[in-house]
């Protein structure tokens, strides 16, 4: 009886457990009794497993605990250092770099082996030309995250140092072991100049080539390097390269290559005739590898330029309008300028639906000065919604200056077309702007449309050109000397800029004694230069030195001068003032040839002034 009755009172009329749980009761209540009277009745082997197994669990969960706890704490830190990783990023995108430096600072704080964090501190860091970039950049070589990538970034980091030599030795020990990216190529010439980059880079590159003959992408990019190079023997060996990977496939790396080819000015007729096939026959080329193959034939065989003209006009009917655009864009190009066939091919009503083509269309328009045609479309709503706002308001600058409308309008249209072009950075059409400024007087206009198109690397020397010009034409000698000093910094070969520079800064007052120095050398060079005979003039009447600047005066002959309206009145002032009987005689007959209305800068503005006197 003692041992079937229910000891819990409790449980009396209450259901039994589900069968399957009551094993498991009955072995946690023989440990654990429940209730006073179950402890009564516990044995001493149940109070010794309970005590053993008590003492196993927590043993376990110390040893546990001492092994897992710092793991654990470390992905929990991680964890941290991601989330403000995250963070810092956003920051970066949104152009907040303090905000996002202190966000990562504390990432690299909380996970200081997190490759993420650690990463772009060291980016950071190096675009702030801060020397602890090189230490992030370590702390990835010991946790043995170095990528391709943080090897670049480094060069950078070296190169912000002043450590050139390191820098280097780490980008060539790059280009030897792998394929050169762009990213490689363009930090090459940062490091190693534009007149050493091509030869350590083709040195690199070649390396990499012999040890990896299969590779036909690289024997590629070596190919450009010797092609670009200008030295026969290197330009002779890209050519070969191409070739080899031209005709190896039909694929999309061999037209590139043939690509690259055509881009060679030069090429001895039999290979041009081999080009000129493999342009036409290619079977992943289209229509503007046809009229590569056109231009090539053409140059190689002129007298058959109205047939190829004409087989281009032929193969141009019934194609798809894609395929059209390359065929009608070479017919409107110079020498071809066969606008006429371009309007018989192209009926207005499929030039108006596809832009490409109305593109051409127009232009062959404006070509044949059809100034009523041009205007009838370009102010169509159909063309106006194909346009965008910047072509719609060149097209409209440029019929104010073909129809020559007052001066107020074209001035407007000008102003509107150039803000456009600005926002487009549409470098072709800001030199058209600025030649139609330059022409109708607006020289304002035409100063800021130069000095947009020198920001494009492509077109700065132009730019550049343009800004100079209409610096003096405004009568800006700030903008001048501005302009000259950056083209000096950039060309420091070309002596007309350095003729620019010089004249600017002593026409106003500045740092005359190094300029007379550089003056005389540029005079030396060319002692016949009235230019420069006059600037060393300049420089003397500056100094004070009258005797010097009327020796150089006298040596110029003033009926085969060459010099502009300023410096004319540069020179009737300096001869006022000089030591010579007829001095003032000499001044007078140099400003009977001036013209009063025309433009000068201030300076000579006063000179003429003064000599008029």
């Amino acid at each position: 009886m003692l041992t079937s009755q229910n000891i819990d009172p409790s449980q009396a009329g209450k259901p039994k457990p589900f069968i399957l749980l009551r094993p498991f009761i009955a072995a946690w209540q023989w440990l654990v009794p429940p209730t006073q009277a179950h402890r009564d009745r516990q044995s001493t082997t149940a109070r010794i497993v309970a005590i053993s197994l008590l003492v196993g669990i927590c043993g376990t969960a110390i040893v546990l605990g001492f092994i897992y706890a710092r793991p654990m704490h470390d992905k929990y830190q991680d964890w941290q250092a991601n989330k403000l990783y995250d963070e810092a990023r956003e920051l970066v995108n949104d152009g907040q770099g303090m905000q996002a430096f202190q966000k990562v600072q504390q990432a690299v704080k909380l996970s200081p082996e997190n490759a993420r964090v650690v990463r772009m501190n060291a980016e950071i860091l190096t675009l702030a030309k801060r020397p602890e970039a090189l230490h992030y950049l370590d702390q990835l070589d010991r946790i043995g995250a170095t990528k391709v990538d943080d090897k670049v970034l480094r060069v950078h980091a070296l190169m912000n140092l002043q450590r050139p030599k390191e820098a280097s030795e780490l980008l060539e020990d790059m280009l030897n072991k792998q394929m050169p990216t762009d990213m490689m190529m363009k930090l090459a010439e940062n490091v190693w100049g534009k007149s050493q980059k091509d030869e350590m880079l083709a040195k690199s590159m070649r390396n990499y080539a012999a040890s990896h003959p299969e590779d036909r992408e690289h024997a590629l990019r070596l190919a450009r390097v010797e092609i670009l190079s200008g030295k026969t023997l290197e330009h002779s060996s890209g050519l070969r390269r191409a070739w080899s990977v031209a005709e190896g496939q039909d694929d999309e790396l061999s037209l590139r290559a043939l690509e690259l080819l055509d881009s060679a000015p030069d090429m001895p007729p039999d290979e041009t005739k081999k080009l000129i096939d493999r342009l036409r026959t290619h079977p992943k080329g289209d229509g503007w590898h046809l009229v590569a193959a056109l231009r090539r034939q053409v140059k190689l065989e002129p007298l058959r330029r109205d047939e190829l003209i004409l087989e281009a006009v032929q193969t141009a009917r019934g194609r798809k309008r894609e395929d059209l655009v390359p065929i009608i864009r070479w017919l409107v190009e110079p020498p071809q300028n066969e606008s006429l066939k371009v309007l018989a091919l192209v009926p207005e009503s499929e030039a108006v639906a596809y832009k490409p083509l109305l593109d051409n269309y127009l232009t062959a328009l404006t070509v044949l000065q059809r100034h009523a045609d041009l205007e009838r479309l370009v102010e169509s709503p159909q063309v106006s919604g194909i346009l965008s706002h910047t072509e719609l308001s060149f097209y409209r600058a440029h019929l104010a200056y073909v129809t020559e409308k007052s001066p107020e309008e074209t001035r407007s249209t000008l102003i509107v077309a150039k803000s456009a072009c600005d926002v487009e950075h549409r470098s072709d059409l800001l030199q058209r702007i600025a030649r139609y400024a330059e022409e109708r007087g607006h020289f304002d206009i035409a100063e800021e449309a130069f000095r947009s198109v020198s920001r494009d690397p492509k077109q700065e020397r132009v730019g550049y050109d343009g800004l100079i010009r209409m610096t003096r034409s405004n009568g800006n000698t700030e903008g001048l000397i501005a302009a000259s000093a950056e083209a000096v910094r950039r060309w420091p070969d070309d002596s007309q800029y350095q003729e620019d520079f010089l004249y600017a800064n002593l026409l106003a007052g500045r740092d005359i004694e190094l300029a007379l120095n550089q003056v005389h050398k540029l005079y030396e060079m060319q002692p016949k230069d009235y230019q420069r005979r006059l600037m060393v003039a300049l420089a003397c009447w500056r100094l004070k030195d009258m005797n010097t600047a009327t020796l150089f005066l006298n040596e110029m002959d003033l009926s085969n001068n060459h010099l502009t309206p300023g410096q004319q009145a540069v020179y009737a002032a300096i001869a006022r003032d000089s030591t010579a009987e007829n001095a003032s005689d000499v001044a007078k007959i140099v400003l009977k040839d001036i013209d009063p209305r025309a433009r000068m800068l201030p300076e000579e503005r006063a000179c003429y002034t003064k000599a008029a006197r």
